[in-house]
């Protein structure tokens, strides 16, 4: 892009000249566009395969070696794409996958033919002999869908396995614990149905007061004993997601399901880590445009940015259709070289501008860096999720598909 030509206006933004410059710039884009239809796009988002493997071995760390390891890589990995995350997990040992709808079940087993993939969701009935003819593990969270499952299986002759969801303090899906034990009667006496598992999910487990989380612990504990005095067996008894794996080693059980770990960061800001994660994704663009404008200029939609000085302004092609935020308006920063500049004006379906300043030697072509790190500075998904007031799991998730994703081994 280094063709480029920078502009520098000296004039307002009213003037003629202002006005043919505004022209001139959206017909370099188009030129832009025109001449690179085949080539990659500038929006990246790298991801370390070694980091991942890293935060896996950091999940081992904290379970030891008698834990198996579900790798919950629903909404295609955070965002980070299901099918190759799936490969360096089994590369690690890791065949035990966790998604939330079983067409992402469907699309897994396609990769990964031997694995087991538990769906979290309640299928619905039309969805059944999918989940059953691919050989997902299937989730029950009543006397109803349990004799769906039953009868689907019969009918395709395949055995269905199921896991019975209990809700032990969370409120979402699952059995309360009184009529739980019931449902687990039912899988383990059907000749269709094989029991798999009983799990259930913590509310509170990023919390530093775990109070609540024991008590959800408690609960559990108490129906996988009374399911045992009626002479059950459970294969796997699984409760510990990411806030759980890293602060409440007597939730481990047979199982834990790492989620937002594995992708680098602890569910909890500054939650105290014995083996730190490490961030997976990074995410860049690079310099489209420079100009240099004077004091006053508005920048982008609704003019809600003005220059206080005679300073140079980039346009970066990266915007809300992207996954970047454009509720970041005036909140933001990027990286150029090492240096933290503010992301100005309203942020862009496509772009974003940066105010680079009067005396900066960026050139058009140079990478930004949104999230990651650039030299000594860094950004991370928590940074931006606390200028939102989000998380860092809406942050790597609301990445779009048109940014291309570099796995980096």
């Amino acid at each position: 892009m280094r063709g480029l030509v920078e502009v520098v206006a000296q004039s307002s933004e009213d003037t003629p000249l202002m006005q043919f410059l505004e022209i001139h710039e959206i017909s370099l884009d188009i030129d832009c566009a025109m001449t690179t239809d085949h080539a990659p796009s500038s929006v990246c988002a790298r991801i370390s395969l070694d980091a991942f493997r890293q935060n896996l071995n950091a999940v081992r760390s904290y379970v030891g070696n008698g834990v198996r390891i579900m790798a919950v890589i629903k909404a295609d990995g955070y965002g980070h794409g299901m099918p190759q995350l799936a490969r360096a997990a089994e590369g690690f040992g890791v065949t035990d996958f966790g998604v939330a709808r079983v067409h992402e079940g469907i699309e897994l087993r396609q990769h990964q033919p031997s694995a087991m993939i538990l769906v979290f969701e309640v299928p619905h009935v039309d969805s059944l002999r999918a989940a059953i003819e691919n050989h997902l593990d299937v989730t029950t969270v009543s006397e109803e869908t349990t004799h769906s499952l039953d009868d689907v299986a019969r009918t395709t002759g395949v055995r269905a396995r199921v896991h019975v969801k209990v809700d032990t303090g969370m409120g979402r899906l699952g059995l309360p614990p009184a009529s739980a034990l019931h449902v687990i009667e039912l899988v383990s006496r059907s000749q269709w149905l094989e029991l798999a598992g009983v799990y259930s999910h913590f509310a509170t487990s990023e919390d530093p007061d775990q109070a609540f989380a024991r008590e959800q612990l408690s609960r559990f504990h108490d129906l996988l004993d009374a399911a045992a005095r009626a002479g059950i067996h459970i294969p796997l008894c699984h409760m510990a997601n990411s806030g759980a794996i890293i602060s409440f080693p007597d939730s481990h059980l047979d199982l834990v399901r790492p989620g937002i770990m594995l992708y680098g960061y602890p569910p909890g800001h500054g939650m105290p880590e014995r083996y730190p994660v490490v961030p997976v994704l990074s995410l860049t663009s690079r310099i489209a445009f420079l100009k240099t404008v004077p004091a006053g200029t508005s920048i982008s939609y609704g003019r809600r940015y003005f220059t206080r000085g005679s300073t140079r302004v980039a346009t970066v092609p990266m915007g809300y259709a992207d996954g970047y935020p454009r509720s970041l308006l005036g909140k933001a920063s990027a990286l150029v070289d090492g240096v933290r500049y503010p992301v100005v004006g309203t942020i862009c379906m496509d772009q974003l501008m940066l105010d680079l300043g009067p005396g900066s030697d960026v050139e058009v072509g140079d990478e930004v860096v949104l999230i990651g790190q650039s030299q000594s500075e860094r950004i991370t998904a928590w940074d931006i999720a606390e200028l939102v007031g989000s998380i860092p799991y809406e942050i790597t998730c609301v990445i779009t598909q048109r940014v291309r994703r570099e796995y980096i081994p």
